[in-house]
């Protein structure tokens, strides 16, 4: 290889190029941004739109369809959900995945303001905006006092400021605490005494609560400003505020309304460990460094302890830092073990100071991979950080080849320099091409779909730099450290350790060799059997690996309609619950919100919304799983009637739907509540499905004020007028603001307290128009029913859902017995019933995954066909990965983990390309040999006893640097204690166990079933050709 050539006779300048390099790798991973999870685009666009006071039914009529009628001629749009609620539209709409955000964000403004002008007049403005992880907060501030919640909320403004300071943060969200407001409370009766009307108190606070500039006057020497400054100062001014003068003197707000300041009636509650609290969520800005960020708002935490009144409580949750630190510090000990363990791989096979020639190449690639990893815009995440992981076994491959290659020649007397160009060349072309099959298995995960796709296409770039980087180091660094520094041992003849093991291994090379046909036919046949018996005896399918829990999500849901207060008191009971609980450590319960940020049908005010957050202690503190505590959790709760009440562990990895969801789909809603009543029926009936529930929100209380319209026009009223006083009067009507320093508090005016509480009071609410007063209750009827607590569509389609967790199985098997039983289920014309959730997402990744594989197979066949220059060979090299699956399975079987469409799947791919490498490097120098005179039987045993030891060892590093992974056992070299368990080892850990298990079966299968397969294809060309078949031609440097 000319590069290698060119290295080692300019060794100052590649010394020199390591220096650099060790430099800008240490100081790039230094200031790499640290995330949890990576900064993708979500292709999915959200439109609120608040009609305050509309029913379910009128908001989807008059808000929903509206919209949804101009944004269905969108294009690239995947699926369209919407949920109409009491006062408040929200429309999801999903793209398909890599479309331009920005674009389509663009075009859903440009429908929606054409939809505008279809909207009732006194609708919100709709907003649009679109989802991104980074909205997503990095932690949670929650602070708790014993001195009220109208201070508390105060302080908690004031660390707000100081938070949003902070370099990186983005925003902080408040929530909690009371919000103030200036109540201007109406007396009816004195209204009516004064023949006035609820719009000419609001007339009044709006004519007069004005700062309105006046221009400029000059007047001698100086030009003057004029303003008229009627923003009232104090509240006490609202109440001298004159309404009109009736009969010769004026009427003051006071005559007719008591005006407070004092505080809106609270939407939701929060609380901390049972005490009242305000939560401020900390957003971070997009590429910003996690881990820097969090330690700077805890630091400035303890920094501002001291000036906190006395008996705060501060406590932090969700952080994310623990999260990435824990993953850094994953990849940091996996390095220095791989290292270490490699080292002593190697020592074991060609002495210490080889070993660190070869073992070289795991931190010089890793720093050369940080360098491009930030040049490309990346951050360290979860998906990266595991990446590196992988592919620490795999970087030192390469190395181990070219070293092992070299120190064979320099000991056969070559010299240093000689044996390393000499050694470096002659491997040179099946490395690169070993390493091009590892890339061509991973460059199809690049081009994964959707979401997922967004998501998991970080693994496979972070694999092709590390190993491209490795490729770079095992061709111009290792031969120059080689050249310049390798030292041997003299051959020590057939009495050595390795002889005796190589003898061993030719016993049974000859036995394959004597019968290769035999051999191949036996390796078959076990593939065979252990599919077979994995078929009975496997533990299943599942999507994602299930993580054990440190953080869990109570959701409290309760019929439509439900007053704050009875939400209230049923998420004290689970409280009182929570508060028995040793492995609770702290929790959070949001009232009147389900305070989840997947939830977009969401609002401030959903009084029959509840959610309590609870963080378990740390898995050292407590003697069980976080599964089991969840367990416990749920039974103690099963007591609490009146509420659906739905226990959700956190989520790892990107969003999914939920693992059981059936959705029955048709125009009548009442319906499609009854088909999901007996729906719901039949899946209770399958096993271990928990938590199932429909999202059929039926039996809202509602009063109706049915129009008269005749009487109405006789009265010379109309719909609009009435419904708008029925509102000021009810719901209330924000008149002005009233400024208090940089704070702005509303002016509500509507009728006292006591004066809507009952039918008769909207009966007699007086509606005025031209100064003429006319009782409700002659031109409208007043009734009370029941309407929906709000309606859900897709694709402009009304939908039902019924969803449900499984707990104690696979997800996998819980749903296609859920299909078999409904199978039978009949449903109406015009109605129909579909599998979507995490069902959905798990077929397009399983599809897509299935494809990948192929096409990954058929790039490699066809690197290798251009190396071989035959078919035959790359069909050897090829059966090689697909018995390979033989390892997989037993593994899959003796380690009791289920097929994770994800990780196994991702963890089959990936060895396809790695199995092959070994192949690769033993059939090109059965070639060499070969073409060089021998015959086929001892070219065949002579390369591989010359090859077992870089297959065995690039074999055992891949491997070892994996175990770490595959067993959730660990050195942690910071603190010097061996950790068991472990984030990373539960998330990854089938993965790392299918390449573990797969390459240790693949090795044996390279070392006899490979070179039996060659000697099986040479025997029927030979009987074939008469033996006059030309042996094939070999394209890699020679001596």
């Amino acid at each position: 290889m000319k590069i290698t050539e060119y290295a080692i006779s300019k060794r100052v300048t590649v010394y020199v190029l390591v220096v650099l390099m060790v430099l800008a790798g240490t100081s790039t991973y230094m200031a790499l941004p640290r995330e949890a999870s990576p900064d993708i685009e979500i292709p999915f666009i959200i439109v609120k739109t608040a009609y305050i006071g509309a029913s379910p039914e009128d908001v989807e009529n008059l808000v929903t369809r509206k919209i949804e009628k101009k944004l269905q001629g969108l294009e690239n749009v995947k699926d369209m959900y919407s949920t109409s609620a009491e006062g408040i539209s929200t429309i999801q709409i999903a793209f398909i995945a890599g479309i331009d955000i920005d674009d389509v964000l663009q075009k859903v403004k440009d429908k929606v303001d054409l939809a505008k002008q279809d909207l009732p007049g006194d609708a919100e403005d709709p907003i649009v905006s679109e989802v991104n992880f980074s909205n997503i907060p990095i932690m949670i501030v929650n602070m708790s006092g014993d001195y009220g919640l109208v201070r508390l909320k105060e302080v908690a403004e004031d660390l707000s400021d100081e938070i949003e300071v902070v370099p990186g943060v983005l925003e902080v969200r408040l929530a909690g605490g009371l919000e103030r407001e200036v109540k201007v409370d109406v007396d009816p009766d004195r209204l009516a005494v004064y023949e006035m009307s609820l719009q000419d108190v609001v007339d009044a606070i709006q004519r007069e609560n004005v700062t309105l500039p006046g221009g400029s006057m000059d007047i001698g020497s100086y030009r003057y400003s004029v303003r008229v400054p009627g923003e009232v100062q104090e509240v006490s001014e609202i109440a001298g505020l004159v309404i009109k003068a009736a009969n010769g003197r004026p009427v003051y707000i006071r005559d007719i309304a008591e005006v407070t300041y004092g505080f809106a009636e609270p939407a939701s509650y929060a609380r901390l460990n049972a005490q009242p609290c305000v939560s401020l969520s900390v957003i971070k800005r997009s590429g910003e460094n996690l881990i820097e960020i969090s330690d700077s708002v805890k630091e400035l935490l303890t920094e501002l302890q001291p000036r906190f009144p006395l008996g705060t409580m501060v406590s932090v949750q969700g952080d994310q830092s623990e999260d990435i630190r824990m993953m850094v510090k994953d990849l940091e000990n996996n390095i220095m073990s791989g290292l270490i363990l490699v080292v002593a791989v190697l020592f074991f096979f060609m002495g210490f100071r080889n070993a660190v020639f070869a073992g070289v190449a795991i931190p010089l690639s890793m720093l050369i991979s940080f360098v491009v990893i930030d040049a490309m815009g990346m951050t360290l995440n979860m998906v990266v950080l595991f990446s590196l992981i992988l592919a620490l076994g795999m970087l030192v491959d390469n190395a181990i080849v070219i070293v092992e290659n070299i120190y064979r020649h320099v000991q056969n007397g070559k010299s240093r320099a000689d044996g390393a160009y000499v050694g470096t060349s002659e491997v040179a072309i099946p490395v690169i091409t070993s390493t091009l099959t590892t890339l061509c298995a991973f460059a199809p995960m690049i081009f994964w779909p959707g979401i997922m796709g967004e998501f998991m296409k970080y693994l496979p770039i972070t694999l092709i730099v590390a190993l491209s980087s490795s490729l770079v180091v095992g061709l111009i660094m290792n031969p120059t450290f080689c050249a310049s520094f390798m030292r041997v041992d003299p051959v020590t003849g057939d009495d050595s350790r390795l002889n005796r093991v190589l003898d061993r291994y030719q016993v049974v090379l000859d036995q394959a060799l004597d019968r290769p046909g035999r051999t191949i036919l036996l390796a078959c046949s076990t593939l065979v059997g252990v599919i077979v018996i994995y078929g009975v005896l496997g533990h299943g399918v599942e999507f994602f690996p299930d993580v054990d829990p440190r953080k869990a999500y109570v959701d409290v849901r309760v019929p439509s309609g439900t007053r704050l207060e009875t939400s209230d008191r049923l998420v004290d009971q689970i409280e009182g619950v929570l508060g028995e609980m040793s492995d609770v450590d702290t929790y959070v319960a949001t009232v009147g919100s389900s305070a989840d940020a997947e939830d977009f049908s969401s609002t401030g005010g959903s009084p029959h919304k509840s959610r309590v957050t609870l963080d378990l202690l740390d898995e050292k503190l407590r003697d069980r799983t976080g599964f089991a505590v969840i367990d416990e959790l749920r039974s103690k709760l099963t007591d609490i009637t009146g509420a659906e009440v739905e226990i959700t562990k956190e989520r790892v990895g990107p969003p999914t739907g939920p693992p059981i969801n059936v959705e029955l789909v048709g125009e009548d809603f009442d319906v499609l509540g009854d088909l999901a009543s007996q729906v719901k029926r039949i899946v209770a009936k399958v096993p271990r499905i928990v938590e199932l529930k429909d999202d059929y929100d039926k039996g809202r209380p509602e009063v109706r004020v049915i129009v008269d319209r005749e009487a109405a026009a006789l009265a010379n009223l109309n719909t609009s007028l009435i419904a708008t006083t029925v509102r000021t009067a009810i719901y209330g009507n924000e008149a002005s603001e009233y400024r208090v320093g940089e704070d702005d508090f509303d002016i509500r005016v509507r009728l006292k307290e006591e004066a809507r509480q009952r039918i008769s009071d909207l009966e007699n609410l007086m509606i005025e128009k031209d100064g003429i007063l006319v009782p409700l209750g002659t031109v409208a009827r007043i009734e009370t029913g029941g309407g929906l607590g709000s309606i859900k569509r897709k694709d402009m389609k009304r939908v039902v859902a019924v969803s449900g967790k499984v707990v104690g199985r696979t997800t996998d098997d819980a749903l296609r017995e859920v299909q078999s039983i409904l199978a039978d289920f009949e449903m109406p014309i015009g109605y129909r019933i579909q599998y979507t959730g995490e069902n959905e997402d798990q077929q397009e990744s399983a599809e897509f995954l299935s494809r990948a594989f192929v096409v990954a197979v058929f790039m490699i066949a066809l690197v290798l066909i251009t190396q071989f220059n035959s078919v035959a060979l790359p069909f050897v090299v090829l059966t090689s990965v697909i018995l390979s699956l033989i390892g997989v399975l037993i593994g899959l079987l003796l380690t009791a983990t289920p097929f994770g469409i994800m990780m196994t799947g991702i963890g089959v791919i990936s060895l396809t390309g790695i199995v092959v490498n070994n192949a690769i490097v033993l059939i090109d120098y059965i070639l060499r040999l070969r073409r060089e005179g021998m015959s086929d039987r001892d070219a065949i045993v002579v390369a591989a006893r010359t090859r077992f030891r870089p297959v065995i060892m690039t074999a055992i590093t891949t491997i070892l640097g994996l175990i770490p992974l595959a067993t959730g056992v660990s050195f942690d070299f910071f603190t010097l204690t061996l950790e068991v368990g472990g984030r990373s080892s539960e998330w990854w850990g089938p993965m790392a166990k299918a390449v573990v298990f797969g390459l240790g079966f693949a090795t044996v299968l390279t070392l006899v079933v490979v070179p039996a397969m060659v000697k099986l294809i040479w025997s029927i060309t030979d009987w074939q050709g008469g033996n006059q078949t030309p042996k094939p031609q070999l394209n890699v440097a020679t001596d």
